[in-house]
């Protein structure tokens, strides 16, 4: 039987108006792991459609502020907690307008980026891996000192090195495998907090891989 993609994930995001069924993985992945609080300022990465933002701006509420990047456009979102950049978060441009938009570091980093698929695995586990690391070096950016942070990835051949990575800038890494996650999929996340920031952040680009 071939798996259905509509399934209850996809026609519960339709009825309580979410943009994507991932939606449903940030809204567990919150609840057992606590991340969001009202007032929190947050920075989502590779946003598109808009799923995760919908979650995080009811989650911080109105005193909070959630910043969207994405190199795709976003449509129909209008909370007023919420800022979308279109553009690639290696460049600096972009980088200065998240810094103007927010003030301040921020209190949490989600990335629910993915590469475009080509097919050919090991290249689009490494693909992920280069994306994973593209939303580390952000938190060096951004992040506040104890600060969180969350990432999608395939556990490809450098899952292990980038868990090293992590270790060393969070006092605590954990492996996170939402229900939400269709039967199909490949991606699992890493949920990191006690973001400890490098003795300096130097804001070098990252080479960009096509994400959605």
């Amino acid at each position: 039987m071939a798996y259905d993609r509509k399934d209850r994930f996809y026609r519960k995001a339709k009825e309580k108006g979410f943009k994507s069924r991932a939606a449903f993985k940030l809204i567990e992945i919150n609840k057992k792991f606590n991340l969001m609080r009202p007032g929190m300022q947050v920075i989502d990465l590779g946003c598109a459609p808009g799923g995760w933002l919908q979650v995080i701006a009811q989650e911080i509420g109105p005193s909070g502020k959630v910043v969207g990047v994405d190199l795709e456009p976003i449509h129909g979102i209008v909370e007023r907690n919420l800022c979308l950049i279109q553009g690639d978060i290696n460049q600096q441009p972009i980088q200065r307008r998240i810094s103007a938009e927010l003030g301040r570091r921020v209190d949490l980093v989600v990335s629910d980026m993915a590469p475009n698929l080509s097919g050919v695995k090991f290249q689009d586990h490494y693909n992920s891996y280069l994306l994973a690391q593209m939303a580390l070096h952000c938190c060096s950016l951004f992040l506040r000192e104890r600060g969180g942070f969350v990432v999608k990835i395939f556990p490809g051949e450098e899952l292990e090195n980038y868990k090293k990575a992590l270790k060393e800038r969070f006092a605590k890494v954990q492996t996170f495998l939402p229900e939400a996650t269709r039967k199909t999929s490949i991606d699992m996340y890493l949920i990191s907090s006690g973001f400890i920031p490098p003795k300096t952040e130097t804001p070098t680009a990252i080479s960009a891989v096509g994400a959605s």
